[in-house]
């Protein structure tokens, strides 16, 4: 930052310095306009010509950045709403999980008793596990 504060003094003073020594009148012809001013003035109004050339030449890339910008922050506002969502979805499934698994777990006494609906093959496994059990 600093940097660019030095270099536009040192332009500003390269301007007075040419300002001082050039200051000669001179007639400037263009189109049907005829200025007769000092080389210095004529040399101003060249580089504020030259400026505002360069700010229109500018302008669509402003423009697109901003309305890249603006279509990101707007991703950004509908992304953010839909990661609260699922982890709303996400904690409401954990809870009703946990209310799953307090019901799974059955008491002691009836722990070594089979639901009846279960497949035989199930049931079979099942009782072969148990007897291996130490």
């Amino acid at each position: 930052m600093q940097i660019f504060l030095v270099l536009a003094l040192i332009i500003a003073l390269v301007a007075v310095v040419f300002t001082i020594q050039n200051t000669a009148m001179v007639t400037v012809t263009f189109l049907v306009w005829e200025l007769n001013h000092s080389l210095a003035f004529i040399f101003l109004l060249a580089i504020l010509a030259g400026v505002l050339i360069s700010q229109f030449v500018s302008v669509p890339g402003k423009v697109k950045r901003t309305m890249e910008n603006t279509n990101q922050k707007k991703k950004i506002k509908e992304l953010d709403t839909e990661l609260m969502s699922t982890k709303v979805k996400l904690e409401a499934a954990k809870q009703e999980s946990e209310i799953y698994r307090t019901k799974l777990d059955l008491p002691a006494s009836s722990e070594t008793q089979e639901p009846v609906n279960m497949p035989a093959a199930k049931r079979i496994l099942n009782g072969f596990k148990a007897k291996l059990k130490p």
